[in-house]
């Protein structure tokens, strides 16, 4: 589950260092035994690095990423224990074309619901019928 939100100023905005700000909050479950991993938040930052590589950005994005590990007790210990990941993040695209911008956050939030794409001159087999 994931949001994006293109902010304009069309007089700047001295914070952003141009005149837009694309914020995203992305969220998705995951496998109990994900949860105490220390790798999990670089992880995920990586995958929003990646998916803005090569785009024409000002400066860096810049954002949080949080996990959390919600365990039930007392009239509650029947409902099963949850693993959560967030990515709150923002960056600032040099000039209006927002296109490859909203390309790279649907890759990136495809790769927070656990869809991870072959790698360019990888062709993935079909199951045959």
């Amino acid at each position: 589950m994931g949001s994006l939100i293109l902010l304009h100023e069309p007089a700047g905005h001295s914070v952003w260092e141009g005149d837009f700000r694309a914020v995203t909050v992305a969220k998705a479950s995951l496998e109990d035994e994900m949860g105490p991993d220390p790798f999990l938040a670089p992880v995920a930052w990586s995958w929003l690095a990646e998916a803005l590589e090569g785009l024409d950005l000002v400066g860096r994005p810049s954002g949080t990423v949080t996990r959390t590990i919600s365990e039930s007790f007392g009239s509650l210990v029947t409902k099963a224990n949850h693993v959560g990941l967030e990515v709150r993040a923002s960056w600032t695209p040099v000039g209006p074309a927002i296109g490859p911008h909203l390309e790279a956050w649907l890759n990136f939030l495809a790769k927070m619901g656990g869809v991870m794409f072959a790698p360019a001159g990888v062709t993935a087999l079909r199951p045959r019928h």
